[in-house]
């Protein structure tokens, strides 16, 4: 009988620490959320354009093409 009350006091224990925890989780996360890329907006101004990386260069795709091979339809 003593083994089921504290198992079921355990159980009790465990369920609200780990709902405490997991609220502290959830606004330590949402706090780093709302300051991310706050820093730079502050320095655009409206309809400023920003390029993070060029486009690399593709070569012509006509060069790689190969030879071309003549073929007939046999009957």
């Amino acid at each position: 009988m003593k083994f089921i009350f504290f198992l079921i006091i355990f159980y009790l224990g465990f369920k609200l620490i780990s709902r405490i925890f997991y609220m502290y989780l959830i606004g330590k996360v949402s706090k780093k959320n709302t300051n991310y890329g706050k820093a730079e907006d502050l320095n655009k101004k409206e309809g400023d354009v920003s390029i993070d990386k060029m486009p690399k260069k593709n070569k012509s795709k006509s060069d790689k093409l190969g030879d071309y091979v003549d073929y007939e339809e046999i009957d």
